[in-house]
């Protein structure tokens, strides 16, 4: 019997044999016909009722009751079931008449959606703790992270309602306009729940898993900001970001290696321009960066990297430095001049793209159902990844601020036609509408 059962059981209890004194002091009182008993029999009968109410209201609130009929279900369940799970699966330590579990601290959010789960730490379960996975616990709800407070004295895990959708669906342009109006100059939206820093990025995926419409969103909310974003487009294999890319800035899209070289000396070229420029204006602001001034960023995108660095690894070592230089320049000083990379692939592995130039990239996200060591390269080793089937567009993601661990991400379902849509783009000015059928 777990330690608040007994509780519970301890009172009801005093509240019988209280009501069954007062049965008997009546039955006293008619035979013998003495007064003091008459007060015996309401004395004992109202001492069962307190008992009852205390019971009933310690389990009430208990239960966070005074949240809601709603949220008092939910929380009931869930924990009815994660104490019984953390019994079966030897959580407990066993007292005389009792079993006690750790300390549980239970939240969850206005609408249910996510919540927070604290576990007080013992020395007998914190190696346990730190490994168990608890979205088993949890029922329809997935751990996304867990860690341990300051003190040490307690995991905390945070989870996530796995039967919802934070998917956006744009079945329009002019849907998706208006939902980007609404996000910050210098940040893009992942989803429903999570808005980022514009920032490097690193995106993973096999065929199928939605990549490219994942890549398509990030772009059209770049093309669409109130200050101009300065797009430059690499696809070694000549596909729809060359496409995309020669509609909007043919002089900014390259399709062959040494074209795509050029135009990343180009790139780097300018970052170094803006250094000068930036370097006045920290003058008078010094933690500043592009942003505080109202700069414009400029971004490389490369589709398909790991084709470009196969073909690379082929030229002559005064290429490969010359190329691996530029990339590792525009990654170590691109941040506070506002000058990113977005690196498309289908795997991360250290073969295909180099470690150290992975490893300082802030924003990851895989998409689809990826082999474990694509997870292990891109996240790194020991990660936990959240444990579920992947549909199109969802995956999971880190960035230094909103995921130090891997979180679902939903990437938004774009029913329009996407080249039109690019076309009709005016960075920095007024986007004209463009035409809403879905082909590419």
């Amino acid at each position: 019997m777990r330690k608040k059962n007994m509780e519970y059981f301890i009172l009801i209890l005093s509240a019988m044999i209280a009501f069954a004194l007062s049965l008997g002091a009546r039955a006293t009182y008619q035979y013998f016909q003495i007064d003091i008993f008459n007060k015996i029999n309401i004395g004992s009968f109202i001492s069962a009722l307190v008992i009852v109410l205390i019971t009933i209201i310690d389990y009430l609130i208990s239960n966070k009751i005074y949240k809601g009929v709603y949220y008092f279900f939910n929380y009931r369940k869930v924990r009815n079931r994660l104490e019984k799970q953390m019994i079966d699966a030897g959580f407990a330590i066993k007292r005389s008449y009792y079993l006690e579990l750790p300390r549980i601290r239970l939240t969850f959010n206005k609408d249910l959606s996510k919540g927070r789960l604290m576990l007080r730490n013992t020395l007998k379960f914190d190696v346990k703790l730190d490994k168990v996975v608890m979205s088993s616990a949890l029922g329809k709800y997935i751990v996304e992270r867990h860690y341990l407070t300051d003190d040490g004295n307690y995991y905390i895990y945070e989870f996530v309602d796995g039967s919802l959708s934070f998917k956006i669906e744009f079945k329009t342009f002019n849907e998706f306009l208006e939902y980007n109006k609404n996000i910050p100059t210098y940040k893009l939206f992942l989803d429903k729940r999570y808005v980022v820093k514009l920032q490097h990025c690193l995106l993973v995926g096999m065929t199928g898993s939605g990549k490219t419409y994942a890549l398509y969103n990030l772009i059209l909310q770049m093309l669409n900001k109130n200050v101009k974003y300065e797009l430059y487009y690499a696809d070694p294999k000549g596909s729809s970001l060359a496409v995309i890319g020669s509609s909007i800035a043919k002089d900014r899209t390259a399709v062959d290696v040494d074209s795509i070289i050029v135009l990343l000396e180009n790139f780097v070229q300018l970052m170094r321009q803006r250094k000068g420029e930036l370097k006045k204006l920290l003058e008078n602001k010094i933690d500043s960066d592009y942003s505080t001034f109202g700069l414009k960023p400029y971004i490389f995108i490369c589709d398909e990297y790991a084709s470009l660095a196969s073909v690379i690894a082929s030229c002559e070592k005064k290429t490969r430095d010359k190329v691996k230089s530029l990339l590792y320049e525009v990654i170590l000083q691109g941040r506070q001049l506002g000058f990113f990379l977005f690196l498309v692939m289908q795997k991360s592995d250290a073969t295909l793209i180099d470690t150290a130039l992975r490893d300082n990239i802030p924003l990851k996200i895989v998409l689809g159902n990826s082999e474990q060591q694509t997870y292990v390269t891109t996240f790194g080793a020991g990660v936990e990844i959240p444990n579920r089937n992947y549909k199109l567009g969802e995956g999971i993601f880190t960035e230094p601020v909103l995921a130090q661990e891997p979180k679902l991400v939903q990437c938004p379902y774009l029913n329009f036609n996407i080249l039109q849509a690019c076309k009709s783009s005016s960075p920095g000015g007024v986007t004209t509408r463009a035409p809403e059928t879905k082909q590419l």
